[in-house]
C-alpha cells in the first residue's frame, strides 16, 4: 500500500475513534484464517461500532514486526498501523466494552497460506523463489515449506504461541482454560467487561450467521462475503500445487497435532 494511502487510512480511522461513542469490534486473530471476509461482512452490516482487523496489539510484536519490514525495505502492513492505534486507545481505556473476534484454523493450512501471502519476506531466503515471469516456483516454495515444517516446534511456533503473546497477554483471556464448544463450532467467553468471539476458518459458512448473531445481539439477516481469496491472487497456481503435492512426514504431523492448540481446537484430528 502507497504511504500516502496507509497515512489517510490512518488519519480517517482515528476520527473514527474520536468521534464514536460505541466500543470498537475487533477482529484480532493470527493472519490467514479468514479474517478479511469476516471483516468484509461485519462492515456490510454498517453497524455503529468501528470495525477494526488486526494480528497485534502487543507492544513487543508490534515492534518486532514494523522492525522487519523496516529492515528490508517494505511498505509497513496496514493491520500495524490499526494496531497501534488501538493499543493507544486500550492504554487510555483498558479495552473495556470491547468486542473482540478471533479465528482458528489448522496449523498446517495457516503455514502454507501465510508462506504464499508474505513471500515479499522470503526472497532473500530462497533462491529462485520467484521465476523472470513473475510467477512463484512451486518446486521452491513447496522445498521451502517442507523445511519450515521439519523445524516445527511448539514452544516457538507463531501459531502455537500466539494467542498467549497477544489474547492472554493484552485482553487477560487465557482461551485453553475455557472449553471450545465443538458442537455449535464457536465460542463466547466474556471477562472483566471484554467478550470475545471464538470462530474456526473450516467452518464459517455454517457457524458465521449465529455466532455473530448471538455475539453482537443482531437480528437481520448476516451474509457471509467472500474476500481475500487465494485462488485469484498471483500465487494461485503455485499454492494450489503445493496443497496438492505436499506431503508431510506423519511424525511431524503427529507432533503438529498433539500440540495444545490442536488438542483444543481440533482434537478429533489424526
Amino acid at each position: 500500500m502507497p504511504e500516502a494511502a496507509r497515512k489517510l487510512i490512518n488519519f480517517i480511522n482515528k476520527v473514527r475513534l474520536r468521534i464514536n461513542p460505541h466500543p470498537p469490534i475487533i477482529v484480532w486473530q493470527m493472519g490467514k484464517v479468514g479474517s478479511s471476509t469476516v471483516c468484509k461482512s461485519l462492515q456490510s452490516l454498517v453497524l455503529p461500532n468501528p470495525v477494526f482487523q488486526i494480528h497485534f496489539l502487543s507492544p513487543h510484536n508490534l515492534s518486532r514486526v514494523r522492525n522487519i519490514y523496516k529492515q528490508k525495505g517494505l511498505p509497513l502492513p496496514h493491520h500495524i498501523d490499526s494496531g497501534e492505534l488501538l493499543l493507544d486507545l486500550y492504554n487510555k481505556t483498558g479495552g473495556d466494552g470491547w468486542k473482540i473476534i478471533t479465528i482458528v484454523r489448522d496449523i498446517t493450512a495457516v503455514k502454507i497460506a501465510s508462506f504464499f501471502e508474505n513471500l515479499n519476506l522470503y526472497l532473500n531466503d530462497y533462491n529462485g523463489l520467484i521465476l523472470k515471469n513473475g510467477s512463484v516456483n512451486a518446486v521452491v516454495a513447496a522445498n521451502a515449506l517442507m523445511k519450515q515444517f521439519s523445524n516445527f516446534n511448539e514452544s516457538k511456533d507463531y501459531v502455537c504461541t500466539w494467542f498467549d503473546q497477544e489474547i492472554k497477554q493484552m485482553a487477560g483471556i487465557d482461551v485453553f482454560s475455557h472449553p471450545f464448544d465443538h458442537k455449535k463450532g464457536y465460542t463466547i467467553i466474556t471477562k472483566d467487561d471484554k467478550n470475545l468471539l471464538i470462530l474456526k476458518t473450516e467452518l464459517l459458512d455454517t457457524t458465521f450467521h449465529e455466532a455473530i448473531s448471538t455475539f453482537l445481539d443482531i437480528d437481520s439477516p448476516i451474509e457471509l462475503k467472500n474476500d481475500n481469496i487465494s485462488e485469484q491472487k498471483h500465487y494461485s497456481e503455485a499454492i494450489r500445487h503445493v496443497r496438492r503435492e505436499l506431503v508431510i512426514p506423519e511424525e511431524i504431523l503427529t507432533k503438529i497435532y498433539s500440540t495444545r492448540y490442536m488438542r483444543h481446537f481440533y482434537p478429533l484430528k489424526p
